[in-house]
């Protein structure tokens, strides 16, 4: 059993598009659906309704603790994690079970590429190859976007930290090589949205190199001077 986590709030004009990739996955047939919203104010958990097994309502927004709702909700032996505006690939299911036939992987991550049509597609392309380098040497910094977990592995470091805002993926993926293998594995493709960065495609991509080093480096930094943190 896979349990596939959505955190959302206000995500109607994505979710069922996440969902519906969910839906028609192939080769992975025992998966769950648990939608984690934030408290929507549009037809989020209507769309939900329709397609999700579960649906927790969170009283904080933030993904953090929508993600550990998720999980504590969840009754398969991995976890999946996916954004509501991301688009899984038809066997992204199928590619985090057959990379967990490893028994010592805790973590796998794949891919991410844009899901609408942008000007500068291999700004994707060189963040890929920085999130594989990063997993390589064994500092994996990736994206909550799309990752998956061993379940017992993801509550052996208690989840993501719900202290956190922002960099919560960043934090989890450093904390969880503690245990386990991080991989980065090519056949588990998503597609996420642009939205963001649309006005400013190369400033955006530049602004996040800097974000996950500058991260990377304090964390690591304050490891050194606290070693409890990691």
């Amino acid at each position: 059993m896979v349990s596939t986590i959505i955190p959302t709030l206000n995500e109607e004009d994505y979710l069922e598009r996440c969902l519906i990739s969910l839906k028609n996955q192939e080769g992975c047939e025992d998966f769950e659906i648990i939608v984690v919203d934030g408290g929507s104010s549009d037809a989020t958990v209507k769309i939900a309704e329709k397609y999700a097994d579960k649906i927790v309502i969170s009283l904080e927004k933030s993904p953090s603790i929508q993600r550990n709702l998720g999980a504590n909700m969840a009754t398969g032996s991995l976890l999946a994690f996916i954004d509501a505006d991301t688009v899984a690939s038809k066997f992204w299911l199928k590619g985090i079970v057959e990379t967990f036939q490893d028994q010592s992987i805790a973590c796998v991550t794949g891919p991410l590429f844009p899901l609408e049509k942008i000007k500068r597609p291999y700004l994707y392309s060189l963040t890929n190859a920085l999130q594989k380098i990063l997993v390589r040497i064994n500092y994996p910094l990736f994206w909550g976007a799309s990752c998956a977990f061993r379940t017992n592995a993801f509550w052996k470091i208690e989840g993501f930290d719900e202290k956190l805002l922002t960099s919560e993926d960043h934090d989890v993926s450093l904390r969880i090589r503690k245990i386990g293998k991080v991989v980065f594995d090519d056949n588990i493709r998503a597609f996420t949205s642009h939205r963001k960065f649309l006005e400013n495609e190369e400033k955006a991509f530049f602004s996040y190199i800097k974000d996950i080093l500058e991260y990377f480096f304090l964390r690591n930094m304050r490891a050194h001077l606290r070693p409890n943190l990691m």
